[in-house]
């Protein structure tokens, strides 16, 4: 009876303890197989440092900081807007040059002529007259009278030495401060006309020898009588 039990044990433990001790096994296998994503096989994927060829180090490059700060720029205020501007006066017009005040009166006539025959002549026509004369010899000797103040008018000969008239009426005419004195001519050349053309402006041309009348009234109507041109000379 009892080994019947026993064999009736034995053949049942055997086959389940054989059973038990497979799927023990298959556990233990199925635990200890590597999984995908296990370290080991991040392990076996990384290279060995020791085979690896060696990588250069690239140095980092640090940015050099600029010598001068960059200026910084300021928000430019907005233009305050012009004001209006007001009308300007139109210019003034230039005042006009005073006048150059006159030289002062040397003589009533000066009298012009290389002869003393003639000069002594018409000194006695003048003088009588009230009428103050000044005597010149020729052009440049009358030019250097005018130079020293201011005549009513002048009586000129035409044919001088040194100067002659129509050379002296030039001579005057061209300067400013002379050229509003009146002349009259005197000459011994019969073409009255001819000589005329060569002087310009002048107020009269009498031939020699002149009639006294003629000649002092020709000199009153220019330059007034004695009494009336002084009392001009008075008020300049």
């Amino acid at each position: 009876m009892l080994s019947q039990i026993l064999n009736t044990l034995q053949s049942v433990l055997i086959p389940v303890i054989v059973a038990l001790l497979v799927v023990g096994a298959g556990l233990v296998w199925w635990v200890g197989r590597p999984r995908k994503g296990d370290r080991p096989e991040l392990d076996r994927a990384r290279p060995d440092p020791a085979r690896a060829p060696a990588t250069r180090r690239v140095p980092s490059v640090q940015p050099v900081p600029s010598a001068q700060p960059a200026p910084s720029v300021q928000p430019r205020p907005p233009a305050a807007s012009a004001p209006p501007l007001a009308p300007q006066p139109p210019p003034a017009a230039p005042a006009a040059p005073a006048a150059a005040p006159l030289a002062p009166l040397v003589a009533d006539l000066l009298l012009v002529d290389d002869s003393a025959v003639v000069r002594a002549k018409l000194r006695r026509l003048f003088e009588p007259a009230g009428y103050r004369v000044a005597l010149a010899r020729d052009g440049q000797e009358a030019l250097q009278l005018l130079a020293q103040g201011r005549y009513a008018l002048m009586v000129t000969d035409l044919e001088m030495p040194n100067l002659d008239g129509v050379g002296l009426i030039n001579a005057v005419q061209g300067q400013p401060a002379l050229a509003q004195m009146p002349i009259m001519a005197i000459t011994g050349h019969d073409d009255l006309q001819a000589r005329l053309d060569e002087c310009r402006e002048i107020c009269g041309i009498y031939r020699k020898p002149w009639i006294d009348d003629d000649l002092l009234g020709h000199v009153q109507m220019l330059v007034g009588s004695r009494s009336a041109h002084t009392a001009q000379a008075q008020d300049h």
